[in-house]
């Protein structure tokens, strides 16, 4: 239950955007700007509109959708399509229009989801961070390793330890680090949005696959870094998924590789770091517990 309620006679909903970039938008459902007690403006957007929210006592989470006409309150068509809102923090809160104060009566903090597009509107899924208690605990055993190969991403992210310990300890990481392993290049040659190159590449044809490319500059410049499906001799790059905005000569990146979870593979051979590999390759498969004994 919230500690504060806004003054229902004059109450106004309003929405702040926080993607994980740091970019943050702000709107209020009301027929022009608002000004916050702390200077922050709430641009007015009376296309916007949350649907009902219901919280119930159980630990089951609550899932409302955001929609809104393009351009309004400074959202473009673009920076939905390229993944810019993903995983975006959305706080939605009610206070008095006369008297606005940020956050007054607050009744959700969500996460950004799946996002939809049509009459030039966008309807995005919010979840309750209250999701986060539901999600499955534990671990299983696999011949692969369950971990990242680094304790943080190339979009600035520290990765949850449960997640990534394949760095070690974090007081004292005994495994590789992700700015002894990332490199800058510049891109010499594209094929496609989702075919390119950078010929100044000297590693071996493979290196770099289920690693992650970030770009520094050029149009993809600020987007979320993206999965590299395979790198093939003299420096060529494919990812899963074609760039939102062509890939040019000139731009530049930064990069890191991957690793095929495998103790005897990558985690032996490319960075030696066996000991901190949670793969179990020994394991029986799940069929061999059913069979009966022979000779």
């Amino acid at each position: 239950m919230t500690r504060t309620v806004a003054n229902y006679r004059r109450i106004v909903n309003c929405v702040r955007v926080v993607t994980a970039s740091g970019i943050t938008f702000r709107f209020a459902a009301y027929k022009h700007d608002i000004t916050m007690s702390n200077g922050a403006v709430y641009k007015s957007n009376q296309g916007y509109a949350p649907t009902q929210i219901v919280i119930e006592s159980t630990a089951t989470s609550s899932v409302w959708d955001l929609s809104g006409f393009f351009d309004a309150a400074g959202i473009d068509r673009d920076q939905v399509v390229s993944n810019l809102m993903d995983n975006a923090r959305v706080y939605y809160f009610s206070t008095d229009w006369a008297n606005p104060v940020e956050d007054e009566q607050k009744n959700d903090l969500g996460i950004m989801g799946k996002a939809e597009m049509a009459d030039g509107r966008y309807t995005i899924q919010v979840m309750d961070l209250m999701d986060t208690t539901t999600q499955s605990v534990g671990s299983t055993t696999s011949p692969l390793c369950p971990y990242t190969v680094f304790d943080a991403n190339l979009d600035g992210d520290v990765i949850p330890y449960g997640r990534s310990r394949c760095s070690g300890p974090r007081d004292n990481p005994d495994g590789p680090l992700i700015d002894d392993y990332k490199v800058s290049g510049t891109v010499t040659s594209f094929t496609s949005q989702s075919v390119w190159a950078d010929s100044g590449r000297t590693e071996d044809a493979g290196y770099f696959s289920r690693g992650s490319v970030i770009w520094k500059t050029g149009d993809n410049a600020g987007l979320p870094s993206r999965p590299i499906k395979k790198h093939e001799a003299g420096g060529v790059f494919t990812h899963y998924e074609a760039t939102h905005y062509p890939i040019q000569v000139g731009d530049t990146y930064d990069m890191i590789p991957g690793c095929d979870q495998r103790k005897s593979g990558d985690c032996k051979n490319k960075y030696n770091n066996v000991i901190n590999n949670g793969a179990f390759e020994d394991s029986a498969p799940p069929d061999a517990y059913k069979e009966f004994g022979g000779k």
